[in-house]
Formats: C-alpha cells, sequence, structure tokens
C-alpha cells in the first residue's frame, strides 16, 4: 500500500471560482489526496496555519487577502518557501510572477492555459520530486546528454516565455530567451541556434517582419522558425507560411508540451 494510500497528503485549495475549486478537488481526490478549500484568503490562510497542508494551491485574486497577503504572512512565519505553494491566477504580469517566485513558489499557472490534468501533474511531481526546486526561470540544458540542442525563444511575454523553458527543461535543449527582435538579433550574432520560436506580435520589429529578414540572410536562413502566436486568423497563418516559418502554431490551440512536441519533432527532421 502506498503512502497515499496509508497517509493522504493535505491539500489546500484557496480559490474562490467555484467551478474551478469543484473541478480541482474532484481531480485530486480521485488521485487519493484529501483537500480542503476555502473561497477568501482570510479562511485560506486560517486553513494553512491550522492545517500544516502539504501543498497548498493559491488563486491570486481573493475576496478580503489577496494570494500575495497570504504568502507574506506565510514568509513571516517562515513556513515558506518549505511549504511548495503552487499559483493558478488569471494574471500573468511578469512583475507578479517574479515578486512570487522570489518568496518561494513552487510554480505558477495561468488559468487559461491549463486544465485540472496538468495542475495534478505538477502536484504529483513535487511529491515524487526529492528536490522540490522554486520556479524559477534560467538556462536549461540536460548535462548528461551528449547532443544538446539550442532554442531561442522571441517572446516578450515573460510568462509564456518561462513556461515554454520550463516545459524544454528535460530535453535535450539549451534555451536561449529574446525579448525583442533586436535582442534575437544580438544572441544569434554570437551563438549557435537549431531552431527559433518566434512571437508576432513585438516591441519594434514585428515576427513576420523578422522572419522575412532571417529567410533574406545566407547566415540564418536555414534555421528552421515556428511561429508562436495568438493571432490565429487563417491569413496570418498563411503569411507566416508563405514567409518562410516551418510551422504556425496558435498559443491558445496548443498546449506548452505540445509546442515542445512539435519542435522536438522539427528537429528529428533537421
Amino acid at each position: 500500500m502506498n503512502d497515499i494510500q496509508t497517509k493522504k497528503k493535505l491539500i489546500i485549495l484557496v480559490e474562490d471560482e467555484e467551478i474551478l475549486s469543484k473541478l480541482l478537488i474532484q481531480k485530486l481526490e480521485k488521485a487519493g489526496y484529501e483537500v480542503k478549500s476555502a473561497v477568501d484568503g482570510e479562511s485560506g490562510l486560517a486553513l494553512i496555519m491550522e492545517n500544516k497542508p502539504d501543498l497548498v494551491l493559491l488563486d491570486m485574486v481573493l475576496p478580503k487577502l489577496n494570494g500575495f497577503g497570504i504568502m507574506e504572512k506565510l514568509v513571516e512565519q517562515k513556513i515558506l518557501p518549505d511549504l511548495p505553494v503552487i499559483i493558478i491566477s488569471n494574471s500573468g504580469q511578469p512583475v507578479e510572477i517574479e515578486r512570487a517566485n522570489k518568496m518561494g513558489i513552487r510554480d505558477y499557472l495561468i488559468k487559461v492555459n491549463f486544465n485540472p490534468d496538468e495542475v495534478l501533474m505538477k502536484v504529483n511531481n513535487i511529491f515524487s520530486s526529492s528536490g522540490q526546486q522554486p520556479a524559477s526561470v534560467g538556462v536549461f540544458g540536460s548535462e548528461s546528454n551528449n547532443e544538446v540542442r539550442n532554442i531561442l525563444i522571441v517572446e516578450d511575454d515573460m510568462f509564456m516565455a518561462g513556461l515554454l523553458e520550463k516545459k524544454f527543461k528535460q530535453g535535450k535543449f539549451k534555451i536561449m530567451r529574446a525579448s525583442s527582435a533586436g535582442q534575437a538579433r544580438e544572441t544569434l550574432s554570437s551563438n549557435q541556434v537549431d531552431l527559433i520560436l518566434l512571437d508576432v506580435v513585438l516591441p519594434g520589429t514585428d515576427g513576420f517582419t523578422f522572419l522575412r529578414e532571417l529567410k533574406a540572410s545566407e547566415k540564418f536562413r536555414n534555421i528552421p522558425v515556428m511561429i508562436t502566436s495568438n493571432l490565429g486568423q487563417q491569413d496570418e497563418i498563411e503569411r507566416g507560411i508563405s514567409d518562410g516559418a516551418a510551422d504556425y502554431i496558435v498559443k491558445a490551440h496548443s498546449t506548452p508540451s505540445e509546442i515542445v512536441g512539435k519542435v522536438e519533432a522539427a528537429l528529428r527532421g533537421k
């Protein structure tokens, strides 16, 4: 009999959206976890302090006391960063993600980008991992693998770029990031790049213009470029492919894991 069966891990869910809360509770309890929930920050903090949970799923926008207010109290009590906290939020502002990371959270999920299965996977990973690492953003690669493929993510949405970076973590990848075409040019000038993930809406030079620039360059034209964009009209997709993109991925229609899969497939054929 495993540990979850003999002594269930306790998860506290602090979430004021009733439908989402019910879905998550159902999913987690079916997987063998004990779940206690609260619909406002004050009640959530009280549950955490009283029950000493094994993990907390925390919304950021809550009545009475928001997510940061809860985390500040947990830091004051020296409960964070030892207590695993996964943020689930409607907001993905870079300044909020950075602040939460500094407080010691384990992951930060945007509600529109995940489903209950992904939340369960994150929870399982934390409990099965011997080293529970914070959700910091860095350069990832697998040192145990002989071949490391270099991926350049050109994306001005810090959260999206960080989420993709994490998804590449377990593969044979080194990730480089640029938030504009100008930064991408600098990276390309001094690094070997095997594939580029390119957003369309960027500050300064837009993604379509930068794609045409790359394909006109003798030095860079053979680097596969996959567009990742919120723009999903058929004429925009056709434009990207016509300009030389190897693929056009609409962010709302693909999970980060699916994007990684498409990159792996593209590189296998390279």
